[in-house]
């Protein structure tokens, strides 16, 4: 069974994840702050988020001002990345101000405290001393809300033995040497070692959010370079290091209910031997350090964690594009409006919005040309009418997700039976002063989704891929590392009970892109002046505004989106 990064265990499905690396809330998602999953609002009714409920919110998921605690080692810290925090004991872990918890936190707003230190080990996070710093587990409080970890490295020696192999291969002396049964008997504890961080930090904060940060890739997957001096048999060995690293925190992450981020699946071809590195090689230029991040790899992973977090909520399917940044979006009645490219702010207006950040409150994109979309009238796509406000929506068989709004604001209900169609049903007024309706979830996939597995069966996926599990509205999503069991078991959870579920795929174009590829990787995407262009696949892309025209690869982008997979570019309407 493959992996599964899951999307907080929640019940919310993205119609289109995004990996925008590099830009201001990079790629996030679950808009309209998803919930915690279900829980009891009375006989036969259940409250849930659901495909429609991402889709459809109009309130970005924010963390702004949430208490955030950075733990972990130097790929945490970031050594040799200026500039260098404040302070004795940040000096002395070569903590930087740069290093992927400072950027997410200067992005999100969040509010961190940042206790990474190079050398670290799950010791030094629990119990041990280090740098002149305590315990990092003590910076955690039962205020805190976000938690990010990379560990684990240095417990199974992982760079020390490639730089040991390294220093050997180059004729140096003093290198050190490398137990392989040392190594091996620490990656058969590893894994537990994370387990018992995260388990620390909820015994703390059982409210946090904990995300397991592993490790950028640092050798590349064919023959080694002069950058990285290891024999052909040091480097297969290596690699089986790096795979075993992750492979534990990712079991860390299912046992203890954490958040995969998955850094070395998205690092391929970002590797110290490539053209785009987002680690240094074993000679560095000066100040560097040896194997380490730099500062691409710092915002790529940075880029990454916003992205699990949910800063932001990716375009809904069915939207309509109503105007370039700059302009005027016009529109007829109160209805909700997106603003971005890749993530989104939105609002709600009554006949017209100028398109700019300051009519949104920010820039949920920066650095590229934004776009307008307007919410469908009336229910979400796909939905079907089924009682008009104070009337009764009745719900056939068993659960269905029924939304109460209109204009792309709603909220919602996982339920059976008859539900009323009134706010103090549905737990408040999503669109005060505006005539609403209900409306009910469709059977099959979501909006623009393909099915690829029914329950019991075999999704065929590849790292990094997005895939979602359920039926008639509700349905949990997973970031799949291969071939997905299209169970609820692989899903963390039932998504909705009592209905046959399926598993699907993310569309080939992103929402609110053509549907038709300007190219194909390595063609030319041809247009004229300044556009966004979007480059990737399977629910997976990088944004960025070009000029020109644009060669569709990732050394374009700075990014590979998604590894292993054939990739096109997307123009906007």
């Amino acid at each position: 069974m493959a992996h599964i990064e899951q999307r907080h265990r929640r019940r919310t499905a993205l119609l289109g994840l995004v990996l925008s690396l590099g830009f201001a809330t990079g790629c996030a998602n679950l808009g309209g702050g998803p919930g915690s999953g279900p829980s009891p609002v009375d006989a036969g009714a259940k409250e849930s988020r659901s495909a429609a409920a991402a889709a459809s919110s109009v309130t970005a998921a924010s963390v702004s001002g949430q208490e955030y605690v950075a733990l972990g080692s130097s790929f945490a810290a970031g050594p040799s990345i200026p500039p260098v925090k404040e302070g004795s004991v940040a000096a002395a872990c070569m903590r930087s101000d740069n290093n992927y918890a400072s950027v997410v936190a200067r992005d999100t707003g969040a509010k961190l405290t940042d206790v990474t230190c190079s050398g670290a080990t799950t010791a030094n996070i629990l119990a041990s001393s280090q740098a002149g710093q305590p315990p990092q587990i003590n910076a955690v409080k039962s205020t805190t809300r976000l938690v990010t970890v990379t560990i684990g490295g240095n417990d199974v020696n992982y760079l020390g033995s490639v730089t040991s192999y390294s220093c050997q291969n180059s004729g140096e002396a003093n290198c050190g040497s490398v137990s392989t049964s040392a190594i091996d008997t620490a990656l058969g504890a590893v894994s537990g070692r994370i387990q018992n961080v995260v388990k620390a930090v909820h015994k703390i904060s059982p409210q946090a959010r904990v995300f397991l940060v592993n490790y950028l890739s640092v050798l590349p997957d064919g023959a080694a370079c002069t950058g990285v001096p290891l024999t052909a048999s040091q480097l297969a060995y290596e690699r089986t290091v790096a795979s075993r690293l992750a492979d534990a925190t990712a079991a860390a992450a299912t046992v203890t209910g954490a958040t995969l981020v998955n850094a070395a699946a998205a690092s391929h071809g970002h590797d110290a031997c490539a053209s785009t590195p987002w680690v240094e090689k074993y000679k560095p230029s000066s100040g560097r350090a040896t194997y380490h991040p730099n500062e691409a790899g710092m915002k790529a992973v940075a880029s990454l964690v916003k992205y699990m977090i949910g800063t932001s909520g990716p375009l809904p399917a069915g939207w309509t594009r109503c105007a370039s940044e700059g302009g005027t979006c016009t529109f007829t009645g109160t209805r909700a409006v997106a603003f971005g490219s890749g993530a989104y702010a939105y609002r709600t207006a009554t006949g017209s919005t100028p398109c700019t950040s300051a009519s949104f409150g920010g820039d949920p994109a920066a650095d590229t040309i934004k776009t307008c979309y307007v919410a469908l009238a009336g229910g979400p796509y796909g939905y079907t009418k089924c009682a008009a406000e104070g009337g009764t929506c009745a719900v056939p068989g068993y659960n269905r997700d029924v939304v109460f709004g209109t204009n792309g604001t709603f909220k919602h209900l996982v339920t059976s039976g008859s539900v009323a169609c009134t706010s103090a049903k549905f737990g408040g007024d999503p669109a005060a002063n505006v005539v609403k309706s209900c409306y009910i979830a469709p059977n099959g996939a979501p909006a623009g989704w393909t099915k690829c597995a029914a329950e019991g069966g075999t999704c065929a996926a590849v790292a990094g891929q997005p895939v979602m599990y359920g039926a008639y509205g509700s349905f949990n999503t997973a970031v799949a590392t291969g071939g997905t069991a299209c169970t609820s078991a692989s899903f963390g959870g039932d998504p909705i009970s009592n209905q046959t579920k399926s598993c699907y795929t993310a569309p080939a174009a992103p929402a609110g892109y053509k549907a038709t590829a300007c190219a194909t990787q390595g063609g030319t995407c041809a247009f004229t002046g300044k556009r966004t262009v979007a480059y990737g696949a399977r629910g997976r892309y990088v944004y960025k505004t070009l000029s020109g025209g644009a060669t569709c690869k990732a050394a374009v982008f700075g990014v590979d989106p998604l590894y292993g997979v054939v990739k096109s570019c997307y123009l906007t309407y």
